[in-house]
């Protein structure tokens, strides 16, 4: 059976150790988020998640992604690339290129 997300959000925990960028407030939406990334990493399979600024993508997914790389034998390198309102294709993909270089490198 099917249940809505916001019956899964756990409540939330205030951890004053944490700085503030890195409180994850569970909502519908960050749960969904993290929900699909691990479904799709499970069965190796590509995320992209897009959307809205603010609603806490790149924290979901650095924060699952550390969760998995401490609970499992799983070897991940996370490779992360900043977009912004300059951000063109030409530096999108030399950005790509310079990251799979040092990982070459790394190997």
């Amino acid at each position: 059976m099917f249940k809505e997300w916001h019956t899964k959000v756990d409540a939330f925990v205030f951890d004053k150790t944490l700085p503030y960028f890195e409180l994850i407030v569970p909502t519908p939406v960050t749960y969904a988020h993290k929900y699909c990334l691990e479904i799709l990493l499970s069965v190796e399979k590509p995320a992209f998640f897009t959307g809205e600024s603010g609603v806490g993508k790149s924290v979901i997914v650095s924060n699952t992604l550390q969760i998995l790389q401490q609970n499992s034998d799983v070897k991940l390198m996370p490779i992360n690339i900043n977009f912004s309102a300059q951000t063109n294709s030409g530096r999108t993909q030399q950005s790509m290129l310079e990251k799979m270089e040092k990982m070459r490198m790394h190997y």
